[in-house]
């Protein structure tokens, strides 16, 4: 049955092992890449995966295919290894594809800020994106319900249209069909990138990081030539430039554990730990405006 988990483990790096879990037969191979990296440390675009015995290479090119098409079963062990050659001619085009952090302001329209200069070429059009998403929902109460949203139509349209609400999920995946455009979000807390608009075959792509409170555009910035904000999204050369942007971010310690970082309600002076603690308190009392300690 597709919704039994599979029981798999991976063996690397001198015959470590290490159980991979929360894989099932109709995920796919990116689902696989991705937790092999989050175990081996192996980049997603290096990786080679064996089976079986005597060990034989299977095919992780495609990234869509399911785990159950490319011959992987529940009790395997799956031999991760790094692809040295892979690795030479990736470094030749990292000299090429090499993405650099466009810093936006923090001013809580970050992420408006962030899709208004990859998708505009600046930052001055954050405004006109808020009433775009309040355009959008409000004409779709049906799509946009309360289930949806966390609250009424009208409640969020009126959350989401005051300038001090942070953007998040539901505005990426509402703007990247209003652009037809895949927008890939970088998390430098545990490199994972999220995807809004991949299944769509939107012919372009652009990248965000995000550290967990704030949002800023990955560019392309080559000398002598204009910086470069969308990119072609058949080319995953991009997408191992950004992963690479995230891991060092990561690396380095750029970013917020929003469950955990320290927030002072500024009206009231009230202490409170982590998103949802300041969630609740805006709620309970209507104060909106907090700050980091």
């Amino acid at each position: 049955m597709t919704s039994t988990e599979l029981i798999l483990r991976c063996q690397y790096q001198g015959g470590q092992r290490h159980v991979v879990k929360g894989l099932f037969r109709n995920s796919f191979v990116k689902d696989l890449k991705e937790k092999i990296f989050h175990i081996t440390d192996v980049p997603v675009e290096l990786q080679r995966i064996l089976i079986g015995f005597p060990p034989k290479e299977i095919n992780i090119n495609n990234e869509n295919a399911s785990l159950s098409s490319i011959g992987i079963r529940t009790g395997e062990t799956l031999i991760i290894e790094k692809d040295h050659h892979l690795q030479t001619s990736e470094s030749r085009n990292r000299i090429i594809t090499k993405l650099t952090r466009k810093t936006i302001p923090a001013d809580n329209s970050c992420l408006f800020a962030s899709i208004s200069y990859v998708m505009l070429g600046n930052t001055s059009f954050s405004s006109e994106l808020r009433k775009l998403i309040v355009e959008t929902v409000s004409r779709d109460p049906v799509t946009f319900n309360e289930a949806f949203l966390g609250r009424s139509n009208k409640e969020y349209c009126e959350w989401i249209s005051n300038p001090e609400r942070w953007g998040g999920a539901i505005e990426i995946s509402i703007l990247s069909k209003y652009y037809e455009t895949e927008i890939n979000v970088v998390n430098t807390e545990n490199g994972r990138i999220d995807q809004f608009g991949e299944n769509e075959n939107y012919s372009n792509r652009v990248f965000l990081i995000y550290d967990g409170i704030h949002y800023d555009p990955l560019v392309f910035n080559a000398d002598g030539k204009p910086i470069q904000t969308v990119f072609n999204s058949k080319d995953d050369a991009w997408l191992a430039a950004a992963r690479e942007v995230g891991d060092e971010a990561r690396k380095m310690n750029q970013f917020t554990n929003v469950s955990k970082f320290k927030l002072r309600c500024i009206t009231c002076g009230f202490a409170l730990t982590g998103q949802e603690a300041a969630l609740g308190h805006a709620k309970e009392t209507g104060h909106t405006n907090f700050g980091e300690v």
